[in-house]
């Protein structure tokens, strides 16, 4: 282990660390695993010290030993300096602890039948500690990435697959992965399930960060999880068999719950539709009832209304229950929203930012939930506040990157708003230092502001007034900073503002061709990200919209007409396709198609659209062929009646990204 002069043990914990590997008698051994423990308990220092001495080595070597022999007392001290361990925010003391086998080890211990209430209690804590790092959170979770959802696809179904990071948690040193590697673990949390309140909850928890995906989400649930969790939820909530919400019991144990039904119906419509037909034989109410009936008491602990909320919104995300559902619209969405705007929240910060997300993906593609989040003032107001002066909300003084993270979140939440209703947009665009303050937030040098900021522009960007008044030279120049960025999240968002920004009445467009858009445009045509190829091919699309000839040849000369018979070709992604097809349809508007159609060689276009026709495409492939074969037929005919191209205008045949359709400005159709 390496060691540094600065961290070394002092001349009395050297002493200390002697006994662990001295032959002394038990007593003595079980009195310096005591002192160790309150020595490393909350001190970064000494957990620090100890790692680079090899200390973690000398605990797995007494955790072996004393295994064996069954030794209950000094385990349970090994037990609790582990878990001391594990809390810590060093990254390579965690990797260090879960190379040495501490989690297998406490498996393996947890399969004797044999022990204490104690021992076990301490045992699952100390497992516990290696999964818990946030308290509200899942830290091996996976998230969904941002994308600024519309309403025009809501009704589809969604994809059961949650999208994975393997950089995030799919490694070999991944505790949820070395959970699920030996096939008892399972029945081993079930079976230790009725030790106590404390195993309870340890457990619980475990299985909380335990659903990082569908297929440990089923896992979970093929071992009756729900049907126990939600036993234990009632015991907690009701007296004997009696329908009447009373005091609560045990009102952690009830959070942690909320939190485990909200984990597991995450992102999995097959298990949000069972976890939402669930029936309590003791009761004879929903589970859905039960959880309602948390939101209706006034001075209900706020994590409880925070989870019991969230379940909703889960459900909701899931399409298990509509967004105008009353347990949705009328009590999940109005509690996030008091929440977010309680006075008293001054103990976590943490959660301000964890109910301000949760709106945010509630209200990401509900945009009928729009009016009602901000049917008063007091929304809006607060996430003003939030955005403009975080620090004078709170008492205590929050470090920097706590005010960073609940202005990214207060900014993200206003993106949402503003990106579907007009008079929305209007209220938020016109609020004073509004767009200012965005334009700082991209300036400053926090990625999560800089993301926050462009996902405003991006969702004021999908209204026609913004466009001609709110964008001026300033963002166009931060959208061509952002472009060219090194970072991919931000070249995508600002790609996605962009494709707004060159319409024909933008106030940005000769400044963003002035900046050299065309060629950047050019180059992520063929790009490795496909949501940022796509996003190319319908800036383009819009650019050539009403476009003089000059920008036209511009364009063509930078796809070159080898690439485009290419593409036509060789592409087998349907939104990039018919952006491609509108594209060609706006090049060849009636006054520039003589100059432009023989570039072309009008006969081969015809053909390979044809063969198009001939492949297995989508309707709207073959809709967007046909319009443009019609086009071009007409032209080569003059007297040959054109089909009707407005029926072609209503609506939007592309979007920003594959995962979502568009809106508004998105809409245009550029034909």
């Amino acid at each position: 282990m390496p060691s540094y002069d600065d961290d070394l043990p002092t001349q009395q914990e050297e002493i200390l660390l002697q006994k662990f590997t001295d032959n002394i008698d038990r007593q003595e051994r079980l009195h310096a695993l005591i002192e160790f423990k309150n020595l490393i308990l909350g001190s970064k220092r000494c957990k620090t010290t100890f790692y680079r001495v090899g200390t973690l080595d000398v605990l797995y070597n007494l955790l072996k030993e004393y295994s064996s022999s069954n030794d209950t007392d000094i385990l349970i001290q090994i037990f609790d300096c582990i878990s001391s361990f594990a809390k810590s925010n060093d990254k390579n003391l965690l990797k260090r602890l879960i190379e040495l086998g501490f989690i297998e080890q406490i498996l393996f211990l947890l399969t004797n039948e044999q022990q204490s209430k104690l021992f076990y209690e301490s045992s699952l804590r100390c497992l516990r500690s290696f999964f818990l790092s946030k308290k509200f959170s899942n830290p091996y979770l996976t998230p969904i990435p941002f994308i600024l959802l519309c309403d025009q696809n809501k009704f589809e179904p969604i994809s059961t697959i949650i999208p994975t990071d393997k950089s995030l948690s799919y490694s070999k040193l991944s505790p949820v992965d070395i959970l699920f590697e030996n096939s008892q673990s399972l029945d081993i949390l079930h079976r230790l399930l009725s030790i106590s309140k404390s195993t309870q909850i340890s457990i619980i928890e475990i299985l909380c960060c335990a659903c990082v995906n569908n297929q440990r989400q089923e896992q979970i649930m093929n071992k009756d999880f729900v049907e126990i969790i939600m036993n234990l939820l009632i015991e907690n909530i009701f007296y004997h068999k009696g329908i009447h919400l009373v005091t609560l019991r045990n009102e952690y144990l009830i959070e942690v719950c909320l939190k485990f039904l909200c984990s597991i119906s995450y992102e999995n419509s097959l298990i949000a539709q069972q976890v939402y037909s669930t029936i309590s034989s003791e009761t004879n109410r929903t589970l859905c009832e039960i959880i309602s009936s948390l939101l209706k008491k006034i001075n209900r602990s706020m994590i409880i209304s925070y989870y019991a909320s969230k379940f909703f919104v889960n459900l909701c995300k899931t399409k298990v229950l509509t967004c105008d559902d009353p347990y949705v619209s009328h009590q999940a969405l109005t509690t996030l929203i008091h929440l977010c705007t309680k006075s008293n929240l001054n103990q976590s910060v943490y959660l301000y930012i964890e109910c301000l997300d949760t709106l945010i993906y509630l209200l990401n593609g509900n945009s009928s939930l729009h009016h009602t989040a901000i049917y008063t003032e007091q929304l809006l107001s607060q996430l003003f506040r939030y955005l403009f002066t975080p620090n004078k909300l709170f008492n205590e003084n929050l470090d920097e990157t706590i005010l960073e993270q609940i202005r990214s979140s207060a900014l993200t939440l206003l993106a949402v708003l503003s990106s579907h209703h007009e008079d929305i947009k209007k209220r938020i665009a016109d609020q004073e230092n509004l767009i200012t303050t965005a334009i700082e937030c991209y300036r400053s040098s926090n990625l999560s502001l800089q993301i926050a900021s462009l996902r405003l522009f991006h969702g004021l960007s999908r209204s026609v007034h913004q466009l001609r008044t709110t964008f001026n030279d300033t963002i166009c120049d931060i959208l061509l900073d952002a472009i060219k960025s090194c970072d991919l999240s931000l070249v995508k968002i600002a790609s996605s503002v962009i494709s707004n920004s060159v319409l024909e009445f933008s106030i940005c467009r000769t400044r963003l061709l002035h900046g050299g858009i065309l060629n950047i445009l050019f180059t992520f045509l063929t790009h490795s990200d496909q949501e940022l190829s796509i996003n190319s091919i319908w800036a383009l699309r819009n650019l050539s919209y009403l476009s003089t000839l000059k920008t036209k040849q511009d364009i063509l000369n930078g796809l070159t007409i080898e690439r485009i018979y290419s593409f036509l070709e060789q592409s087998t992604d349907k939104q990039f396709l018919i952006c491609l097809l509108s594209l060609l349809r706006n090049l060849f508007n009636e006054k520039d198609t003589e100059i432009l159609l023989p570039i072309f060689n009008s006969t081969k276009l015809l053909s390979t659209l044809e063969r198009l026709l001939k492949k297995n495409y989508p309707g709207e492939i073959h809709r967007e062929v046909n319009l443009l074969i019609d086009h071009l037929n007409s032209n080569n005919f003059p007297t040959q009646k054109r089909l009707s191209a407005d029926s072609a205008t209503s609506s939007c045949r592309s979007s920003l990204f594959p995962e979502y359709d568009c809106d508004e400005m998105d809409q245009l159709d550029c034909s």
